[in-house]
């Protein structure tokens, strides 16, 4: 495996490749059409493990095989690959999404109020966070976001769809790149507030939804070189995120009066 492939192969392990799945339907695409010998010698994998592999993918309808003599083995265009693993992994993910809504489906509601704070640790969690909860968004929606790296192109259509669907869309960003990425979008907000607290200079995202939910993220320090740590805490109807919302909206009326 040449180093440069480690992210590649890496990849194909969370698609659930075995690791000689991977080298075999690597080698095939290099050579285009092949017998075991010439896939073994490639890809540096011995040629029963070879014939395994092959198995495998043929299987899955990545790989072709000819019955000749000997057996010569063709993988399927990297377009048809694409959309082999993107249905299956559909059909996985619905499953898997049908199952945990049965499931939820009969768990009993609380009995009484929650002063639920959840946290979310990650970008992309909390980038996922985030855009779910301004898509589950019934009248309001204000977004704080530090700087474009954060602002990812997901959540920036979901505030612009709230916006086109008749809702009260405000963006705050003191970045000029961010303002910069809704001068096209109708209907929302945009405006630089003014921050004094040196403490802000950690907060990563902040986003008040409707009356009754918020969420605030912190960055922390460099997990990757260029890269912060981000961690997300929110709330939705419990007193908690009810004083929450009222200290953002007197801290949004003393901005925009």
């Amino acid at each position: 495996m040449r180093s440069g492939d480690d992210e590649a192969f890496d990849a194909m392990g969370r698609l659930g490749f075995g690791t000689n799945e991977a080298e075999v339907l690597v080698a095939l695409h290099e050579l285009g059409t092949a017998t075991a010998r010439e896939v073994s010698q490639a890809a540096d994998v011995s040629r029963p493990q070879v014939y395994s592999a092959v198995e495998s993918l043929e299987n899955r309808g990545l790989v072709n095989v000819q019955h000749a003599n000997p057996r010569e083995f063709q993988p399927v265009t990297v377009e048809e690959t694409g959309s082999l693993l993107t249905r299956r992994f559909e059909r996985d993910i619905e499953r898997v999404t049908d199952r945990l809504e049965e499931a939820a489906s009969r768990r009993e509601g609380p009995s009484e109020e929650r002063e639920d704070i959840w946290t979310v640790r990650g970008r992309e969690a909390v980038t996922e966070r985030i855009t779910q909860l301004v898509r589950d968004a019934e009248a309001r929606v204000v977004f704080g976001v530090k700087s474009t790296d954060l602002l990812t192109e997901g959540v920036r259509e979901a505030l612009a769809e709230r916006a086109a669907a008749g809702m009260d869309v405000t963006v705050l960003s003191t970045d000029a790149a961010v303002r910069e990425r809704f001068a096209d979008v109708a209907d929302v907000t945009v405006f630089a507030p003014e921050i004094h607290d040196e403490e802000a200079n950690h907060t990563g995202r902040m986003l008040l939804i409707d009356d009754d939910t918020v969420l605030h993220s912190v960055l922390g320090e460099e997990e990757l070189p260029g890269t912060s740590r981000e961690t997300a805490y929110w709330s939705a109807g419990s007193g908690f995120a009810s004083t929450l919302v009222a200290m953002m909206e007197r801290t949004l009326q003393a901005q925009t009066t």
